[in-house]
């Protein structure tokens, strides 16, 4: 196995993107979870809020995974994000430095 490590930064970006739009398309589906199953709802589907309590709890479960799960989407897209930028920067870098190296043989 080699120790050689290759990044590719568009394929990561284009990883980062994926990630943010699946945190948005939770996001928009969370919110239309929310309007079909809000406590009125509930309450209303089972004639009494002491016959919704389980359900409502088990909405309250559901939604707090939701929230969670879409939270950490976004942050694992902005730390994808932070990582292309930084390896981008330290590619730049690496590239000035070489140059340097490289005018500084030439002009010997």
């Amino acid at each position: 196995m080699s120790d050689e490590v290759r990044l590719s930064t568009e394929e990561l970006h284009t990883l980062g993107a994926s990630f943010g739009i699946r945190a948005e398309e939770l996001s928009r589906q969370l919110a239309a979870f929310r309007r079909r199953a809000d406590a009125e709802a509930l309450r209303d589907g089972f004639g009494s809020d002491e016959a919704a309590r389980p359900f409502r709890e088990l909405y309250e479960q559901a939604e707090h995974a939701l929230v969670q799960l879409q939270e950490r989407l976004a942050e694992v897209s902005s730390g994808i994000k932070e990582t292309v930028a930084n390896a981008e920067a330290t590619e730049d870098e690496l590239v000035d430095t070489l140059r340097s190296v490289e005018k500084m043989r030439s002009a010997k």
